[in-house]
């Protein structure tokens, strides 16, 4: 009987810019990475380790948003963004919680989500000490402090912390309008 012998295959995702692609053409080798010091961004004071990172994060100060869904419309800063949002049309969620069944598109937003049922709150509020799953809540709850309310419904003049509950004020204006008007 002949003996079999397991073989692990491990495979690595990188990330090309487009000026690195010619260079990858040329040489076919992967190099090693060579350390470089970090990339300031000349508009806050965040670094990074390579060109390509810095120019995906400016974006996040220019508006620049190169990469659109050809479904609806909606742009992004990242092309895997898009490829993620693409899967909302195609409706794949490949990644499911084993708890409660709820699904994500992406493996990252499941591990959020689990820290839910594990009760795992990292994120803590330094005024009143409240917990939370999710960075974007503790600053969210953080800005009910400070009272940065920058979302104006310019019918009331009413302000908000966030879009959506601006938006669901100017939902109430219009089913008022209804209401006067039936």
């Amino acid at each position: 009987m002949a003996e079999t012998e397991d073989v692990e295959i491990k495979s690595e995702v990188i990330e090309i810019s487009d000026d690195d692609k010619e260079d990858l053409s040329k040489n076919k080798k992967r190099r090693k990475p060579i350390k470089k010091d970090p990339l300031p961004c000349d508009q806050c004071n965040k670094s990074f380790q390579t060109g390509y990172e810095l120019k995906k994060h400016r974006r996040t100060h220019t508006g620049e948003r190169p990469y659109m869904c050809t479904a609806c419309g909606k742009t992004y800063t990242q092309l895997g963004h898009l490829r993620i949002h693409v899967l909302s049309h195609k409706g794949i969620k490949n990644f499911t919680c084993n708890q409660c069944s709820a699904a994500f598109y992406r493996k990252a937003d499941l591990d959020r989500h689990e820290k839910i049922h594990k009760g795992i709150k990292p994120h803590q509020c330094k005024i009143c000490s409240k917990s939370f799953t999710q960075k974007n809540n503790l600053v969210m709850h953080f800005k009910m402090h400070s009272g940065d309310k920058p979302h104006k419904y310019l019918v009331c003049s009413k302000c908000f912390i966030t879009r959506s509950k601006l938006n669901q004020h100017s939902k109430r204006h219009d089913m008022s309008k209804i209401k006067d008007e039936g």
